[in-house]
Order: C-alpha cells, then structure tokens, then sequence
C-alpha cells in the first residue's frame, strides 16, 4: 500500500483522476519559480534532501594543502514538505459515480494553489525554518535598478542591463526572467509611434522565457539557465492522499516536497 492510501478510499480512480486534474491545472495556474528554473526530479516521497556536489571538509586541523587524506561532504540542501488538507462532500462523490453529476473540486484547486504559492515563496523568497535560502538571497546577489517602466524603453533597459550584469559576471546565459504581475503588464505596452512591445524585443535574449511570477512583489528575477544557474529540486510531485472521513466528508491531503539548489555565485541578477 502506497502512503497515499488511495485504496483506502471507498470511490475508484475516475474520482481520483478528476482530483489530480483539478489539482494539477491549478498549481500551473500559480507557479512561476518552476517555469524560470531547471527542475531536477521528481525523486519521489523518501528524498529528504536534494545534494549538490561534493566539497571539501576543510578546517584549522586539516589544511587544504595538507598531504593527508582529504574529507569531502556532500553540500545538502532540505527538501521541505509542503501540505494542505481539503474537504471533499461523500453525497458530491456519490452523485458522480451514480448519476453522473459534475463533482465541484473548488476546494481542491484552491489548496493547490496555496501549495503552489508557498511553493514559489520557498524558492523565490527562502525559509529561514527550513534552512532554505530563496534567490532573492543567492549568492553573489547581482542587483540592478529598475527605474519606472512606465517608459517602455525603460523596461528593455532594465532587463537588459542584467543580462550584461551577469555577462560581466562570466555567466553567460542562456536567461530565464520572472517579473512581478505589475511590471510584467508593463512589458505589452508598445513603444511611442510603433507597435513594438519590450516583451517582443526581449524575448530573443531570453531562451527561457520572460514569466510573470504573483509572488514577486515588485521587479524582476533573472537567473542563467544552465548547468551553473540555481536549480529547483522536486522530491514528491504534488499528489493527494486519502485521509479518511469526517461525517458526510471525505478527507483529502495534497502534498509535495521541493527545494532550491543554488547555482555559482552571480548566477542570479535581481532587478529592483
């Protein structure tokens, strides 16, 4: 029996897949981190970390140049759990697998954006009680002014002027940028006397796509998309589990596990 423990549920799979549909077109509606980074996994429910490469344990007893066997650690990064709880109606369920009536899943999909939204504070913003560092505090942070994209050339200047800050940095692409809702809009507006928009412009420079990202509350995030850049770790794909009953209630979990693998420093430009 899987942790999911959906044979433990007294309705079959046409109730799950309409479950996971529901689930599944939500949390795309509300992430944005996993459409700017590469994504590793998944690498199922038991990982409990995601692991970068080996370095050496160095330290006052134990000199880099020392001619003794060298110690080397995996660096480690946790790979948090994030869960919500739903409620779905045994009357609704019943409804659908007798008489074929729609099956409202609102609450389903809301908890799914909710994970999906914590999902992006996670990887854009960190957890400081889960030991994660977000992108906005990468290191080697490159950070350039955004200035007032009211002006549309002020929005191709802003986003351009990281590229070059990273190209300076020796990162040398290909980029990947999520903006903030307001500013994102802003990229549509066309230049004075032409039907050019920044987002036409821009989206040559940007092999991973400009992506608006609603848990950015202002600027923009650019990141190298590449061996080098930071990377989300997925362990557990979001899924639901069966939690039981509770009166005329069917308890359902969803669940996922994910991380931000951090790339070299100056892999990561913020724009604000």
């Amino acid at each position: 029996m899987s942790w999911r423990d959906r044979d433990g549920a007294p309705f079959g799979q046409q109730v799950w897949d309409r479950i996971d549909g529901a689930v599944e077109a939500a949390a795309a509606e509300a992430r944005a981190g996993r459409r700017l980074l590469k994504v590793i996994g998944p690498l199922g429910f038991d990982a409990r970390a995601g692991v970068a490469e080996d370095a050496p344990a160095g330290g006052e007893d134990e000199p880099e140049a020392s001619e003794e066997t060298h110690v080397h650690v995996p660096s480690v990064r946790p790979l948090p759990v994030l869960h919500r709880t739903f409620r779905l109606g045994a009357r609704a369920v019943e409804a659908l697998q007798r008489r074929g009536e729609p099956l409202a899943l609102t609450e389903a999909a809301e908890a799914a954006r909710r994970i999906a939204r914590a999902e992006d504070r996670l990887l854009f913003e960190g957890h400081a009680g889960a030991g994660v560092r977000g992108l906005l505090d990468h290191p080697g942070l490159v950070e350039v002014p955004a200035g007032d994209w009211a002006d549309p050339a002020r929005a191709a200047d802003a986003l351009l002027a990281a590229l070059a800050a990273l190209d300076a940095a020796g990162r040398h692409g290909p980029y990947a940028a999520a903006v903030s809702p307001a500013r994102f809009y802003q990229l549509f507006r066309p230049f004075p006397g032409s039907s050019l928009t920044p987002y036409q412009q821009l989206l040559p420079a940007f092999e991973g796509g400009i992506v608006k990202a609603p848990g950015l509350h202002d600027g923009a995030v650019v990141v190298v998309r590449s061996a080098s850049g930071p990377q989300a770790v997925v362990g557990q794909e979001l899924t639901a589990a069966y939690d039981g009953r509770e009166g005329i209630f069917h308890l359902i979990s969803l669940a996922e596990s994910v991380t931000l693998l951090p790339g070299a420093a100056g892999s990561v430009a913020l724009v604000r």
